[in-house]
């Protein structure tokens, strides 16, 4: 006697080869795939090596949001005995698949989705019962699942950081920053919303990205969707950059391209972007009642390139490039505080002091 899975299934034909698409329950997959090749050596191995972070980070994907989560298909092979078993004659591609219970599957692609499946149906039975898709291929041996694999992740492009925030409509942190820009139209014109780097001649001052990691640095990831004395603060302190930053201005005017800007000056680059993050932190962590007036100093500093004085080894490195890391940040947040006569904290100093010791 024969015992076989049964699923509902459309047939399809891909390199002169059939593969099947079917709709499989959350608690079934976990029973159909259980195997995981951690242990083998890599030359006899079909996939990834699973990276037990990423199951919760998956798993709480899910469980935050029950209503709207999505997964894409799954990617498995079958190794043995199956029957496809067509509805009717007029639609040959529609119908049953039975794989024989003693046949091998093989997960090529989403192993890792698997694996937060099974932990979430453990702890949360409810999600049982909800489905994903499965697209079955044949197996045909280690060497072509291998390939399998290998050609479904090498044209598998990662979405910028920027288009990501952009449609993201669940993080209220990401919905304040796009309603701000919504509201501050001339920043907002001058935003890539889609690349997480600035092409040479590009049209834009700053990534979505970068501005977001600015902002955020502005009120210290607290709890800007909650705290409306947070919220006020940060966006007049970005409304007042716009409007009263000269080196910003001069674009927004369109008296100078955002090209020609980053040819000459510092002050457009994400490098400075967050280091005045920081000091808009600073302004309202130490409840600086005249803040504005430190913005309007800003337009005194030299900004140029040219002044190796204030940013080499700030923001600028020895070949004249602009470089952002969390050091050149802090280091060139300092010399802004520097130069609008702003105290350095305790520990600001003693970093100051040993970068310049470095020196």
């Amino acid at each position: 006697m024969n015992f076989n899975y049964s699923f509902p299934a459309v047939r399809g034909l891909q390199a002169n080869k059939e593969f099947f698409t079917l709709i499989c329950p959350l608690e079934v997959l976990s029973k159909l795939f259980t195997f995981y090749n951690n242990e083998i050596p890599e030359e006899f191995r079909a996939q990834r090596v699973l990276n037990e972070k990423r199951i919760p980070e998956i798993a709480n994907y899910m469980l935050k949001n029950p209503e709207s989560y999505v997964f894409s298909s799954i990617t498995a092979s079958i190794d043995g005995d199956y029957d496809f078993v067509p509805t009717s004659e007029e639609h040959p591609n529609i119908g049953v698949l039975e794989i024989s219970m003693t046949s091998n599957l093989l997960i090529n692609d989403g192993q890792h989705r698997k694996a937060a499946i099974d932990e979430v149906i453990k702890e949360h039975p409810s999600f049982k019962n909800e489905s994903i898709s499965v697209v079955l291929f044949v197996d045909q041996g280690l060497s072509q699942s291998q390939q399998m694999f290998s050609d479904l992740n090498k044209h598998a492009v990662k979405v910028s950081n920027s288009l990501s925030l952009s449609y993201n409509h669940r993080d209220p942190k990401i919905q304040f920053m796009k309603k701000y820009l919504e509201s501050n139209k001339k920043l907002n014109a001058f935003i890539d919303k889609s690349n997480d780097s600035l092409a040479q001649k590009s049209n834009k001052l700053f990534t979505l990205a970068n501005f977001f990691t600015a902002m955020e640095i502005s009120y210290n990831n607290g709890p800007i969707t909650t705290d409306k004395e947070l919220q006020k603060f940060t966006i007049n302190y970005w409304n007042y950059l716009t409007d009263n930053f000269s080196e910003w201005a001069f674009v927004f005017k369109k008296e100078i391209s955002p090209y020609n800007a980053r040819q000459s000056s510092v002050a457009v680059y994400g490098v400075t972007l967050e280091a005045l993050g920081k000091l808009g932190y600073y302004l309202y962590s130490y409840d600086v009642k005249n803040w504005k007036s430190y913005i309007k100093k800003l337009n005194k500093i030299d900004w140029q390139k040219s002044n190796h004085v204030d940013w080499f080894n700030r923001c600028m490195l020895e070949n004249g490039s602009v470089h952002k890391s969390g050091g050149f940040i802090n280091r060139t947040y300092y010399r802004i505080k520097e130069l609008i006569d702003l105290p350095l904290t305790s520990s600001e100093q003693k970093l100051e002091e040993k970068y310049r010791e470095e020196k």
